[in-house]
């Protein structure tokens, strides 16, 4: 009995080792907190026979008295059921939930600042615009008829679409040789702080060459000590990317909301225009304008700014997440460019799900335009006592940003796959990672950095290409901002500044995309990893094992 038991539980330990490779000295699974797909490991055991010769090479009283078979609970392959490790802890794993519109007032605010902005644009900003034509056509003795504003309406609409095709170009790069920018995107800091100090000693600015060696070298220890860590970051993108590919309509999602925040961007402007002509007081003869606007007007209009750029873009981060949810869980209905997960997801994210996306939005915009405002305030007030408060105010405001920024980001995804309301998905969100132990995983997202520099990139080559524009028109298009000189260099850096800013918006929307897909898959793994398994085999082994590698005590596999 004593050697049937020592052979049943080597040839036990050799299957484990085939299906999960050595895992420790201290991994013991449990049949009750393992399972195959739907089937209860502690319900349908298996049966090993004992080789009949072999057993009459053991003791012959004991042969005797011992069964000649051994009944061994199922071995699992070893994929972790989250209701069975979570048991004990404030964690369900996430359900569908019925398909109706959460957080409502939300969405009902939104539309009524958006109309507000429209109405405040025809009404007022229109007029507005046609009066300053009027009066430069009064005073203007040349015979050019060309609408004031129209040089600068082209020059954006150039820049935009160079920026759109500067952002479409870069994605489908990162779509397929993203594992080599991740590496590149660690190099680019390092060889940048190289180049900044060899210009520095050319031109004799030892300080600034002395800070830039010591961030040559703080960059190449970052690098050596954080190389290790790539394969875990290209597993992720791996998934992430896969599910991309599998649905590139996504990507129509992403252009099609670009052109929304181009749209919106030129309403408010607009609206702003309006505005301030009619705040700005003059004397009779013109010749004494007070032109500032009430402070209360400039918040409300920086929210409405904000809170709409924020909807649009989680409104392509939510449809993200469903759409990778899809191809995650019912791969069958996310396996074509139109499939059935994006326009799906879609839908929900502009319908049932658009409150809750309002909610987080409203919450970061109204942060973002006091950060703006408390900026602005202490730019204008470096030299009187209220410097230091206005600094700690910013500093603070900053760090509440960006904390929303992440709680958001992981409850839209919650939203997305699973239809919660806006404060459930982050709850549940936090206690799954709380649960799986992967908040420093999370923190340690080498992708969503390689994304960050890309659209840094992205924006300095699309104002480098809005330069290009001006210097080939001749500057006269920028003429309407009044910042032009004799020489047309200030149209140049203006032209460079408005490229810049529209690049930077175009770029963070659509490599959001990726960014969006990577968490997603980071979510679903620690939730639901069979599932995975069952769909994308090499996907699973991929990332267990890139995870093992780099979080072997983290992870939980």
């Amino acid at each position: 009995a004593a050697w049937t038991k020592a052979k049943v539980s080597t040839m036990e330990t050799d299957l484990t080792t085939k299906l999960l490779g050595d895992t420790g000295e201290d991994f013991h699974p449990s049949a009750d907190s393992l399972f195959i797909g739907d089937i209860d490991a502690t319900t349908k055991p298996i049966t090993i026979d004992v080789d009949d010769q072999d057993a009459d090479d053991a003791d012959d009283a004991d042969d005797d008295e011992c069964d000649n078979k051994q009944t061994l609970p199922e071995l699992p392959n070893l994929i972790l059921d989250p209701q069975e490790v979570f048991e004990g802890q404030d964690y369900t794993r996430g359900e569908r939930q019925p398909n109706t519109y959460r957080d409502v007032p939300f969405a009902f605010v939104w539309h009524l600042q958006l109309i507000a902005i429209i109405v405040l644009a025809v009404k007022w900003g229109i007029p507005s615009l046609a009066a300053k034509h009027e009066d430069d056509d009064e005073h203007d003795s040349t015979d050019d008829d060309t609408y004031p504003c129209a040089g600068l309406i082209y020059f954006t609409l150039i820049s935009g679409a160079s920026s759109v095709l500067l952002s479409g170009l870069t994605m489908a790069i990162f779509t397929q040789f993203g594992h080599h920018l991740i590496q590149l995107s660690l190099l680019f800091s390092v060889f940048a702080s190289l180049g900044m100090a060899v210009l520095a000693l050319l031109e004799g600015n030892l300080v600034l060459a002395l800070l830039s060696i010591v961030g040559f070298l703080v960059g190449c220890c970052y690098y050596f000590v954080v190389s290790d860590r790539i394969p875990f970051a290209v597993a992720n993108l791996s998934a992430g990317v896969t599910a991309i590919k599998s649905n590139g309509g996504v990507v129509l999602i992403a252009y099609f909301c670009v052109l929304l925040v181009f749209v919106f961007s030129a309403v408010w402007t607009l609206a702003l225009i309006g505005i301030a002509d009619k705040t700005t007081s003059c004397l009779d003869d013109d010749s004494d304008c007070n032109g500032d606007m009430i402070e209360g007007l400039v918040f409300v209009m920086l929210v409405s700014l904000f809170w709409t750029q924020q909807v649009i873009s989680n409104v392509v981060h939510t449809a993200v997440a469903g759409v990778v949810g899809t191809w995650w869980f019912a791969q069958e209905e996310a396996s074509s460019f139109c499939s059935s997960a994006v326009t799906d997801s879609f839908i929900r994210s502009t319908t049932t799900s658009f409150g809750s996306i309002c909610f987080g939005s409203l919450l970061t915009a109204v942060i973002k335009a006091l950060h703006q405002i408390v900026q602005t305030a202490r730019n204008d007030d470096r030299r009187n006592d209220n410097g230091i408060l206005l600094c700690l105010a910013e500093c603070v405001l900053g760090c509440l940003e960006g904390v929303m920024q992440y709680f958001n980001k992981y409850a839209f995804i919650y939203c997305g796959l699973y239809g919660y309301d806006y404060l459930s998905a982050g709850r549940n969100v936090l206690n799954l990672f709380n649960a799986r132990g992967w908040t420093v995983i999370v923190n340690d997202d080498m992708v969503q950095n390689c994304l960050q520099l890309s659209c840094l990139i992205l924006s300095c080559l699309s104002g480098c290409a809005g330069m290009l524009i001006s210097a080939i028109q001749g500057g006269s298009w920028l003429d309407a901002l009044g910042v032009s000189d004799d020489d047309g260099s200030n149209n140049i850096f203006a032209a460079f500044f408005i490229a810049f800013i529209l690049g930077l918006m175009i770029a963070s929307i659509l490599m959001g995309v990726i960014d969006s897909a990577v968490s997603t898959a980071i979510v679903c793994f620690a939730e639901s990893p069979s599932d995975l398994h069952r769909n994308h085999p090499d996907l699973y082994e991929e990332m267990v094992g890139a995870w093992r590698k780099v979080y072997p005590n983290d992870c939980g596999f």
